[in-house]
């Protein structure tokens, strides 16, 4: 039941996309291959659309699983659907999860959306996901079930694609520590998430059974062969086909980067330049659109090179691509030093935004928020420390700026571009030659309310230092320093060239630590009106402090409460492990004493509806007929004109809110 999308346009990515003059027809093609023509539609629409009453078929709704009132916003992960796309160049299907509420209809040309049930559903019978999500009790209102679902099927049909070896029968390719992080961003107001990441470890070639906790599959002391044999099957290789072969030889036209320059300078109104829309969650849109251009096709934006001097990222990029790309160079560095910097980047990188997010919002996308609209970004001070360049073409002239003096210019206007961002080579940038002998030590920090997912941060920070022995005496010089700090109040992320310079040759000392701490404070100051200003700066000074606290032995002390003394520095594969993400959720085990005088009460029952709440295949009975429709939540009952609300204040009464309007 996957949904196949085609569109008979002309020139997507430049069109007009509003009116029939100019978007002939939208073909939707189901599984049984029946086609719907859907004629008019705006640019703006999303794939769950909040005007979806009036500006969308009813039937493409319904075909499109369009069955909730979306926020827009891209952060709960409910919507959540997988967006299959056929790569040409490398003659391979790209399997990603997408949130639909700011997915833009037309800006998925030539690709097969999957849909929750298209995976499994009443008719066709239940996929082994909502099954053991229904299992493990990881289902109660059920609101947010169809998403999870989803972003864990969307893990299990990548894990395929890794190559040997082949796990035990019966289990996918996943780990449990992916596994469990592929909801991560799928938000639940009420189950808690222990059920469901017991559901997704449950995939995993290396789950320990003990560890999956209560669930209505087997029984306490029941052996592993039972507790195996007791999980709804999962066959590997026999998951819903997501990519109909008939759309592999379909066109896609590209647009050359002069032509869109020159359209640009034609001067054009009410235009709103877009990859993954994913701005539209953070900044509402004000204004309506007459035009929507998509840069994705434009092939000098959506080019990763690489050479000596470094890696050449495209604005069009996904952050997504961008972090695989990365973490080929770490695979492919020459150096320890430069590996553990590429590898740094990439796991800073993957804990901003959610992963659906991610796989749509765009490298130049995220800068140019942090350039314009002064968006908290985590990649702008990554990029800022690492001595980052970006391409800028103005007309037919291209221009490098350094990432500073990006930030600090104004705004791009409607005849510039942002082309690419390029990463420098770690050698190059730090002026060492390959016979150099040296030590490098680098970090990145970030401090938000949830480690991972789309929670913006109070604070983020990137350190980078030279270290080496000093040969007149037992002590460390640093050299090279570069600290940069972001997202804490401030307009843009800003690098601390006082306390760079301060460090600069000198003798690393506590007392040399001390002045450089006071004199960071007094810098990282946020602006006014900054929620927990106080915090914030000293959130800086904690990781600075940290970030050289290895280099000193704790256990000695001088008289008047110095310590003093140096530890060996930590090598490149230390400062690997050295701050790593624990495990998302701690360890717990659950013991319930079942007592059969009060039978089934205790049970652990799994929840009647869960599957089909996991599916989203709502249905009812109507009364008055005899035909099953799909149910409707009453907070997507679109609200007529001057309609009155009604608000429930009763706090211990309603914890998700979910049961209380029916009440």
């Amino acid at each position: 039941m996957a949904n196949y999308l085609n569109f008979d346009i002309y020139d997507l990515q430049l069109t007009n996309l509003i009116g029939n003059s100019q978007l002939r027809q939208l073909l939707i093609s189901t599984a049984n291959w029946s086609i719907l023509v859907v004629e008019d539609i705006d640019c703006s629409l999303e794939l769950q659309d909040r005007r979806q009453p009036r500006m969308m078929n009813p039937d493409l709704a319904r075909m499109m699983n369009i069955d909730r009132y979306p926020t827009t916003q891209g952060g709960c992960g409910a919507c959540v659907v997988l967006l299959s796309k056929y790569n040409p160049v490398l003659d391979q299907v790209d399997d990603f999860t997408v949130s639909s509420c700011l997915t833009l209809l037309c800006s998925i040309n030539g690709c097969s959306i999957t849909t929750t049930e298209g995976i499994g559903n009443t008719r066709d019978g239940f996929h082994p996901i909502h099954e053991r999500f229904s299992g493990f009790h990881a289902s109660q209102c059920g609101f947010c079930t169809p998403g999870m679902c989803m972003s864990l099927f969307s893990a299990l049909v990548n894990a395929e694609k890794i190559p040997p070896p082949e796990p035990p029968l019966g289990f996918s390719k996943l780990k449990v520590s992916k596994a469990e992080k592929a909801i991560v961003g799928n938000l639940c107001r009420y189950t808690g998430y222990h059920p469901m990441a017991n559901a997704c470890k449950s995939f995993g070639a290396d789950v320990d059974m003990e560890d999956l906790g209560l669930n209505s599959f087997w029984r306490k002391g029941d052996s592993k062969d039972v507790k195996l044999s007791s999980l709804p099957s999962y066959k590997r290789n026999g998951d819903v086909c997501t990519f109909p072969q008939f759309l592999k030889s379909e066109n896609r036209s590209s647009l050359l980067l002069a032509s869109f320059l020159l359209w640009m300078e034609m001067g054009v109104d009410r235009v709103k330049v877009v990859v993954g829309n994913t701005g539209l969650g953070y900044y509402k849109e004000v204004e309506s659109y007459d035009k929507y251009i998509d840069l994705r096709y434009i092939p000098e934006l959506s080019m990763i090179r690489r050479d000596d001097s470094g890696i050449n990222i495209g604005v069009a990029i996904t952050i997504s691509k961008a972090i695989e790309a990365v973490k080929e160079c770490n695979q492919h560095g020459f150096h320890i030093e430069e590996n553990m910097v590429y590898k740094k980047i990439a796991d800073h990188m993957e804990k901003v935004a959610s992963g659906f997010i991610q796989n749509s919002a765009s490298l130049g996308g995220n800068l140019v928020m942090a350039q314009r609209n002064h968006f908290p970004s985590d990649i702008a001070t990554v990029l800022l420390a690492v001595g980052s360049l970006v391409n800028i073409m103005n007309g037919l002239r291209s221009k490098e700026l350094t990432m500073e003096e990006f930030l600090r210019r104004p705004e791009l206007d409607s005849k510039s571009i942002l082309l690419s961002v390029k990463i420098q080579d770690w050698n190059r940038l730090m002026g060492i030659s390959s016979g150099t002998r040296m030590n490098l030590l680098f970090e990145t920090n970030r401090a938000a309310p949830q480690p991972l997912g789309n929670a913006l941060p109070y604070l983020n920070a990137v350190l980078m230092a030279e270290v080496s022995h000093c040969t007149t005496s037992n002590g460390i010089i640093l050299s090279n320093c570069r600290f940069a700090f972001g997202a804490y109040g401030t307009k843009h992320p800003l690098r601390a060239t006082k306390v760079e310079e301060f460090f600069t040759g000198k003798v690393l000392s506590v007392g040399v630590l001390y002045e450089a701490v006071k004199l960071l404070g007094a810098i990282v100051v946020p602006d006014d009106g900054t929620s927990n200003p106080a915090y914030r700066s000293s959130l800086a000074v904690g990781f600075l402090f940290e970030f050289f606290s290895h280099l000193f032995e704790a256990n000695v002390e001088l008289p008047d409460g110095y310590m003093n003394g140096y530890s060996p520095l930590l090598s490149p594969a230390k400062q690997l492990d050295h701050g790593k993400i624990p495990t998302l959720l701690s360890s717990s085990m659950q013991e319930v004493e079942l007592n059969r005088q009060y039978h089934p009460v205790g049970d652990p029952i799994a929840k009647s509806r869960a599957t089909i709440q996991a599916s989203c295949s709502l249905y009812v009975i109507s009364y008055y007929d005899a035909h099953e429709r799909e149910a409707v939540y009453v907070d997507d009952i679109p609200s007529p004109t001057n309609c009155l609300h009604e608000a429930s204040f009763t706090v211990h009464a309603s914890q998700c809110g979910f049961c209380t309007p029916r009440m």
